[in-house]
């Protein structure tokens, strides 16, 4: 990589970091549900729209729908018969928890849950 190439992804990052808010407020216009929050974190440019639509619990046509919305928004491409790509790598540290699995706290509900089945066998 050159040292231009790599001065460049520094001032990207950077300014991608400055303006974080600003950028989550515009993205939060278009993602405005948790399924679309979902779906800006797992565009990655490998995952194809099939793998999208599992992941994020949208059905085929909305996720099309939302696809053609974010790339009319230029926040995506989308090239045919490829993965879509963002523009811009940026994803809200909110946003990342709709992935997680289970919260502790869902994680101790489920062992009350197992505990009483138990005991009341």
């Amino acid at each position: 990589m050159s040292d231009e190439l790599a001065e460049l992804r520094k001032i990207s990052k950077l300014l991608t970091l400055v303006n974080a808010e600003t950028l989550e407020k515009e993205l939060a216009k278009y993602a405005t549900t948790e399924e679309r929050k979902k779906v800006w974190v797992l565009i990655n440019g490998e995952r194809m729209p099939d793998e999208l639509t599992k992941n994020s619990g949208m059905k085929q046509s909305t996720l099309y729908s939302y696809l053609k919305i974010l790339s009319n928004a230029d926040f995506i491409e989308v090239p045919y018969g490829k993965a879509p790509k963002k523009k811009l790598e940026f994803v809200p540290a909110s946003w990342l928890e709709l992935l997680q699995p289970e919260t502790e706290e869902k994680k101790q509900e489920g062992k009350k849950d197992v505990e009483t089945t138990t005991a009341n066998k």
